[in-house]
């Protein structure tokens, strides 16, 4: 797993979008290289090939590299930012949030509301992040996301997932497997079970893609269509399920920030929220330089915990009415088809049978697959250089 890719399928109100600046921005970092042990690595690439070093300290170095080429973007990044407070000025607003929430929405009430999520996860969060930290040496608190990235590629899985098995259980799923997938192992699973949202509102269509792409996580999914061993399977939705809470603690951490964000002038001070607020919320520290690499639109953050809460929401409702094979069954078609030409999130939701968005379907799926939530935070003892402990 690389740094999260931007959503840029879930675009800002149209008031808000600057898409002569955007494309600037793209195209400067499709310009943009980092050179590493002489070989010049495209930029969106780097991440992933950061992922994949083994040696801590090249992975730091690495990193570095990647901090300096996100600092020679940051003034386009900050010239965006500054066309959305004007944007917004122009509205009538006086804050970017107010401008760029959808109808309906409150971002800052949504923020409130999910730390309850976080506060109840924040314990088997933490025992995760330990346990998968401490396989590569590291303790907990000396961690960085270049060390995250490379613990969430999951290369210890990767002999379940060859290419023909994959393909054979996202076909299984009822998903096109004809894409070509540059990810490798469960990554790859996830990206061709994804898909391409299509629907009438993007949100709800993002959701549906992902309720199919949370599948490599599903231990039913994983023992009868991928032909994963008993004694393999709760481990490896232990791991999908950490990943699967780190990204959605990520996504509220984000929210965080973007709260404060727009009404902020100093950029020093910016870079303090952002590293502090993530790195605090992840666990791992983060690069103050990605304080606006990471905000490919205003209140992006919110578009995806509105994605993930609803995927969870569907998911919960296709199994308690079609089984743990869900994916087979005709009637679960039928019912993600409807669901898809909902005209918005509230319209799919009442189809459902939820009146709101919950975060409490994302909430039992991951305990339910979490190693440590099963077994009381426990885990197996593992020895790294600062000595043998139990985690």
């Amino acid at each position: 797993m690389t740094a999260p890719a931007p959503q840029r399928g879930l675009l800002a109100p149209r008031p808000m979008q600057t898409p002569e600046l955007d494309a600037a921005i793209e195209r400067a970092e499709a310009s943009t290289v980092v050179i590493w042990r002489g070989e010049h690595v495209p930029f969106d690439a780097v991440p992933e090939r950061i992922a994949g070093i083994s040696n801590r300290e090249e992975r730091d170095l690495y990193l570095n590299g990647y901090v300096q080429a996100v600092e020679a973007l940051n003034p386009l990044y900050e010239e965006r930012r500054g066309r959305w407070r004007a944007l917004a000025a122009a509205a009538g607003s006086a804050d970017v949030v107010d401008a760029a929430a959808e109808p309906g929405v409150d971002p800052r009430a949504l923020a409130v509301d999910l730390e309850r999520f976080s506060v109840h996860t924040e314990t088997p969060y933490f025992a995760a992040l330990r346990r998968y930290l401490a396989l590569v040496d590291i303790e907990q608190g000396d961690g960085t996301i270049a060390d995250l990235w490379h613990v969430t590629r999951g290369v210890s899985w990767s002999h379940w997932f060859g290419e023909r098995e994959v393909r054979r259980a996202v076909a299984a799923a009822g998903r096109a497997a004809t894409a070509s997938v540059e990810l490798d192992g469960w990554r790859s699973a996830e990206r061709l079970l994804h898909g391409t949202p299509a629907g009438s509102d993007p949100i709800v269509s993002a959701a549906i893609s992902e309720a199919y792409a949370a599948l490599p996580g599903d231990p039913h999914w994983l023992e009868t269509e991928l032909g994963v061993t008993a004694g393999d399977v709760a481990p490896l939705a232990d791991f999908v399920a950490f990943v699967r809470l780190w990204r959605l603690r990520r996504a509220l951490a984000v929210l965080h920030y973007e709260l404060r964000l727009y009404r902020e002038e100093d950029p020093l001070l910016l870079r303090a929220y952002y590293s502090g607020i993530v790195g605090h919320t992840t666990g791992v520290e983060v690069p103050g330089a990605q304080y606006l690499r990471d905000i490919p639109s205003p209140l992006a953050s919110v578009r995806r915990l509105r994605v993930l809460m609803l995927a969870a929401s569907l998911v919960e409702v296709l199994e308690g009415r079609m089984g743990p094979a869900w994916w087979r069954a005709p009637a679960a078609t039928q019912l993600i088809a409807e669901i898809g030409s909902a005209s918005n999130v509230d319209d799919a939701l009442a189809h459902l049978g939820y009146d709101v968005l919950d975060w409490r379907p994302v909430l039992r799926q991951i305990r339910t697959r979490l190693i440590g939530e099963m077994s009381g935070y426990g885990g197996p003892n593992i020895t790294t250089r600062a000595g043998t402990r139990k985690v």
